[in-house]
């Protein structure tokens, strides 16, 4: 939607610079107040294009100030209910239990991917928290455990892509491809037995 209003504004824009420019060269009969509209139109449309077109040059100009924050490894927090929940994911216990903690340390740190990761493993097929920790886990970088969401949320009839991180996509992508068709069998005769090999009568084994 974003991008419709980009052109749409941009080129309103344009055809508004347009018209003051002609109006001013051509229609000098029609005075002042033509020009007046179209510069107060462009105004308008230069003021709208750069709310739409102003998330898109903050992002490439703050990419090298806080990309490294955005995209690196998360930290995760040491606090006792994350440990509590990796023992009970490590013991195998109470797959309900840990489903509904791991909801709740979602819930106080949703900007970490450990308690959706581990809550997505633990869930049904088709449940609701499966939807949910599904589209929390595909908003991070992870290859595997996008490619994991993006399996879950296929399941309730959900597409996500495209993913923000190319190198996700580019996993996502191969999933489309299908396997190469094996190529057909060329029958080929067998070969003919090998000649005997003639052995020369000058060549003489013996011991010196």
């Amino acid at each position: 939607m974003l991008v419709i209003l980009r052109i749409l504004f941009s080129g309103a824009f344009v055809y508004c610079v347009m018209q003051a420019r002609d109006n001013a060269r051509l229609h000098l009969e029609s005075g002042d107040m033509s020009n007046a509209f179209w510069v107060a139109c462009g105004v308008l449309t230069a003021i709208a294009s750069a709310i739409v077109w102003a998330p898109y040059f903050g992002a490439k100009v703050a990419d090298p100030l806080t990309g490294g924050m955005v995209n690196s490894p998360f930290i995760e927090r040491k606090n006792y209910l994350l440990q509590f929940i990796r023992w009970l994911d490590k013991k195998k216990k109470h797959p309900g239990l840990v489903r509904w903690l791991c909801f709740i340390e979602g819930v106080r740190a949703p900007w970490l991917p450990t308690a959706f990761a581990i809550g997505l493993a633990h869930t049904r097929e088709g449940s609701w928290l499966e939807k949910v920790y599904a589209r929390e886990v595909f908003k991070f970088n992870n290859a595997e455990n996008c490619l994991k969401a993006f399996q879950a949320l296929q399941r309730h009839g959900i597409d996500p892509r495209p993913h923000t991180n190319p190198d996700v996509n580019m996993v996502l992508l191969s999933l489309d491809r299908s396997a190469a068709p094996e190529p057909d069998k060329v029958p080929v005769p067998p070969a003919p037995p090998a000649a005997p090999v003639q052995r020369d009568p000058r060549i003489r084994i013996g011991t010196a």
